[in-house]
């Protein structure tokens, strides 16, 4: 049996947090995560919760994107390290 993998894409992780978070009023979907990382791209790739796949495609770490993603929600970013 195969065990689930830790990255999957972007906009899946990105709604996993928004549920985990509704109080943080987000709305999960594609151009909401694009919209995120327009504010933090360089915090979540700086402790790995994202990556860039394929140039244009973006993957990220169930656990870790939401540690990060909420630090950067939150106003910690700058904080935040791996």
């Amino acid at each position: 049996m195969q065990s689930p993998t830790e990255w999957k894409t972007g906009p899946e992780v990105w709604a996993l947090f928004v549920n985990c978070h509704p109080e943080l009023g987000y709305r999960p979907g594609r151009w909401q995560f694009h919209n995120f990382l327009r504010f933090h791209r360089e915090a979540l790739t700086g402790c790995d919760a994202i990556r860039l796949a394929k140039r244009r495609f973006w993957i990220a770490h169930i656990d870790r994107f939401n540690l990060a993603a909420f630090d950067c929600a939150t106003g910690r970013s700058a904080a935040w390290t791996a």
